[in-house]
């Protein structure tokens, strides 16, 4: 019988005091000829340049959505994209200027 793969990863730190850590807020994104290219920002200021291949690209896209997914599904929530926000506030600032 296949073991799952989980049980035959080594047990791995996933907070390890040695690596270090950054908090961001946005990001830009480009796709090339063999990777991915995502520019994370703090404010809208680049803080963090990481290039990954398409294959972790997809993976981590994955990941992500199913860790936000669980967290709507736990909370009950939708969590709201920046795009949304940005034109809820767009649409705000419109009607607030509207004669």
């Amino acid at each position: 019988m296949q073991q799952n793969s989980r049980e035959s990863l080594p047990d791995i730190d996933l907070l390890p005091d040695n690596c270090s850590t950054s908090y961001f807020n946005g990001f830009t994104m480009a796709v090339g000829a063999a990777d991915v290219v995502m520019t994370l920002q703090l404010n809208g200021r680049p803080i963090l340049t990481l290039n990954t291949s398409y294959t972790v690209a997809k993976t981590l896209s994955e990941a992500l959505k199913k860790a936000v997914d669980n967290l709507e599904d736990a909370t009950q929530t939708s969590i709201l994209t920046t795009h949304l926000v940005a034109a809820a506030f767009a649409s705000r600032s419109d009607e607030a200027t509207s004669p």
